[in-house]
């Protein structure tokens, strides 16, 4: 992959660099948006699936992004755009695997407990993480877009629900997770 000069990639936000790219094609302006955007799209993924089909539809992402860049809205964002793909496309494969709305991957289930002997931020992170699993994916999902930065309206946008329904399932989640982590506090 090339890389783009710090003179330049730092400047342009992923809106700017789409247009640059919608326009031109060129691979530059592609790189720019991976730069800024793919750490990001995958550590989503990640947080829905398992590394492999993290990464697998984080390339099929990026090739739709190839694909349809003359389909981009310029009045829409760049980044919306991207995870709407993305999350249509992980959809769509779990529920090829069958493994559509199950709250939690099987390779999840297999992490280790938390050990006491940990030190406390490394064992509340792990416990975060852990709980985090157990939500429902809708929920989940919902929470990580949040978390991502996106807005109730963005993420209503992404998900192709309404800002109601998106604020629900934020508040289901955000409950379940004091309650879960509530009762390891002392």
């Amino acid at each position: 992959m090339l890389s783009i000069p710090l003179s330049w990639a730092g400047t342009l936000c992923p809106d700017q660099l789409m247009q640059h790219y919608q326009k031109t094609g060129a691979s530059k302006w592609l790189d720019g948006l991976i730069q800024h955007c793919g750490d990001d799209l995958y550590h989503f993924l990640l947080r829905q699936s398992d590394p492999a089909l993290a990464q697998d539809i984080c390339q099929q992402t990026w090739l739709k992004v190839m694909e349809k860049r003359h389909s981009f809205r310029a009045d829409s964002r760049f980044k919306t755009w991207l995870f709407s793909m993305a999350r249509n496309a992980l959809l769509d494969e779990l529920k090829r695997q069958q493994r559509w709305l199950s709250s939690t991957c099987p390779e999840q289930l297999a992490q280790p407990e938390v050990e006491c002997s940990q030190s406390w931020p490394v064992a509340r992170q792990q416990r975060f993480e852990q709980a985090l699993r157990l939500l429902p994916f809708l929920q989940r999902e919902a929470l990580m877009l949040q978390l991502e930065g996106f807005s109730v309206g963005q993420i209503a946008s992404i998900t192709n629900e309404l800002d109601e329904t998106v604020k629900s399932r934020l508040r289901y989640a955000r409950r379940f997770l004091q309650a879960r982590l509530g009762e390891h506090d002392e």
